[in-house]
């Protein structure tokens, strides 16, 4: 199963190569791209778990869970989560997930003399290194980062994997490193009302998986291409709340005291948005 979600994200990565459009919250879903654009994008995607959902069930990572059905741990652990089963809830079934504390949340740590170690697809520490066996460790380099063996790391090359540093590590080859492996998104988990409820993704900055979801809104109101005003196949269309987006559609943007919402219908079937923080005068 593990190796089915990798074969997804690597997808992903695929995708982005030559799409500069995010689309994490497909491949996470299990879409399949339908056709391709001048920009090197999917025309749109198919999206089972979103045109055929069933509300008596849950879904994660292209799987389908009936009631009370448990994730297995090693798929939810990344999101420091446990015993994450499918309940039955209003207007659809949700996953309840247990917690996990790691024991380090609870102790003081010496920062300046010891670090603390990982291992792939973690969420709590394997141990930590301290005084002259830390000294010892091997270094890597990321950018202007110095890393140790056993931290954990986040090459600048590709924003959806994660490293972990080893002796003769090289950024150069992290697709073929088996201590990198890619993020996997977690917001079917914990964030199903919002995504198959209507919601759209929301991307911040350089973050491989969606920020946030937002809903509809009575205040949004719809920018049309001229050239978008004719009458287009609705398997090309994004559907937001009471609105339909033609490809290029955009929504007035969105701005808070903090942050700017630009949210458009770039890939089908879902528009999304983008987040930017504000800048000070």
């Amino acid at each position: 199963m593990l190796r089915a979600i990798f074969m997804c994200l690597a997808t992903a990565v695929s995708i982005a190569i030559g799409c500069d459009v995010p689309t994490t919250h497909y491949t996470t879903m299990k879409c399949t791209p339908i056709g391709a654009n001048g920009s090197g994008c999917p025309t749109r995607f198919d999206c089972p778990s979103l045109t055929q959902h069933d509300n008596s069930k849950c879904y994660f990572n292209g799987k389908t869970y009936a009631l009370n059905e448990q994730v297995p741990n090693e798929l939810v652990y990344p999101f420091c989560s446990a015993l994450c089963y499918c309940r039955s809830g209003s207007p659809f079934a949700q996953f309840r997930c247990t917690h996990v504390d790691c024991a380090e949340f609870f102790q003081r740590f010496d920062f300046e003399n010891c670090i603390r170690t990982y291992k792939p697809n973690s969420c709590c520490s394997a141990g930590s290194v301290c005084g002259d066996d830390k000294k010892k460790l091997a270094e890597c380099a990321i950018k202007d980062e110095i890393y140790l063996a056993g931290q954990r790391m986040y090459p600048t090359s590709n924003k959806c994997l994660a490293c972990i540093c080893h002796k003769g590590f090289n950024e150069s080859n992290i697709a073929n490193d088996p201590n990198c492996y890619e993020s996997v998104c977690g917001f079917e988990l914990f964030y199903s009302k919002h995504v198959y409820n209507g919601g759209i993704p929301v991307y911040y900055e350089d973050r491989c998986c969606p920020w946030e979801w937002r809903m509809p809104k009575d205040s949004d109101r719809l920018v049309e291409i001229a050239a978008n005003k004719e009458g287009k196949d609705s398997a090309s269309q994004c559907r937001y709340g009471k609105l339909t987006l033609n490809v290029g559609d955009s929504l007035v943007p969105e701005v808070t005291d903090q942050y700017t919402y630009k949210c458009s219908c770039q890939i089908p079937p879902l528009a999304q948005c983008t987040m930017t923080k504000n800048k000070k005068d």
